[in-house]
């Protein structure tokens, strides 16, 4: 019929199949080249954040080795009081999670009244503060400086121990107890922070003894669960942070001897 479309014949039709197979068959096999990917992005980051740890123990370790310490230059004996210069703050949680958050990490105190108390309560024979009177007394008073310029006194009442304040015209006290974060951009860039303890006699401006502390953060500010930086850090400290809240005094202590104190306060 005329205009209609033929299709090829049954036999045309096997014979265009034989010939396409026998093309294959002589072609040359296809051979698949692997795609060479570029190193995975989170392989080249873990290496990166290993760099970065092994660097930051490594400044630790350094810090440690070369400024950490105690050092006691002069001591003194039957001190009646002290002036804390630079009473502590009270941290704010966010506080303890700013990597650059300059409130001494290894020197520090979360109650601030109780910082003052320490220097004045009794200690037992293991250093620990107590309301039982023994024979490490301790200092008599403490001033401190208000905003004003103006200074209060802080005493134990003898009945219970609780601490008095009341103003006081002067600063009777020649020693002074006073500290300061010693931290730099370097040692922050690798969650390190450094704290420095100082007794100063304020009359020749003498540095009578002094203490330098680092820590390092191990988990680099993560706060996962809850973790609170700087909290976790005093885990890793040079010198050891004791686990006792006269810490502080223990040391003062070993420079400045309360009056009164028996043969057992070192």
């Amino acid at each position: 019929m005329k205009g209609m479309l033929r299709l090829p014949s049954a036999r045309a039709r096997k014979l265009a199949v034989v010939a396409v197979f026998a093309l294959l068959s002589f072609s040359s096999p296809i051979t698949v080249q692997p795609i060479l990917a570029e190193e995975r992005p989170d392989a080249t980051a873990q290496r990166e954040q290993q760099k970065y740890r092994e660097a930051a123990w490594s400044h630790f370790r350094k810090l440690c080795n070369e400024n950490a310490g105690e050092k006691i230059y002069r001591t003194v004996e039957n001190v009646e009081g002290i002036f804390l210069e630079r009473p502590r703050t009270k941290p704010s949680e966010f506080d303890l999670r700013d990597q650059h958050w300059m409130g001494d990490p290894y020197g520090l105190v979360m109650y601030p009244p109780a910082e003052i108390a320490r220097y004045l309560n009794f200690l037992d024979p293991k250093g620990i503060p107590t309301k039982r009177k023994t024979a490490r007394q301790g200092f008599k008073y403490v001033i401190t400086r208000q905003s004003d310029g103006k200074y209060l006194a802080h005493r134990l009442d003898p009945a219970n121990e609780n601490l008095v304040s009341t103003r006081a015209a002067m600063q009777p006290s020649r020693y002074a107890i006073t500290w300061r974060d010693v931290s730099t951009d370097e040692d922050r860039k690798y969650w390190v922070a450094g704290g420095q303890l100082r007794i100063i006699d304020v009359v020749t401006a003498d540095v009578l003894g002094e203490r330098i502390g680092y820590v390092l953060d191990s988990g680099f500010g993560s706060t996962a669960g809850g973790r609170v930086p700087w909290l976790i850090a005093r885990r890793n400290a040079c010198p050891p942070i004791e686990r006792n809240v006269a810490k502080d005094r223990l040391f003062v202590e070993q420079v400045l001897k309360p009056i009164g104190a028996g043969s057992d306060g070192k």
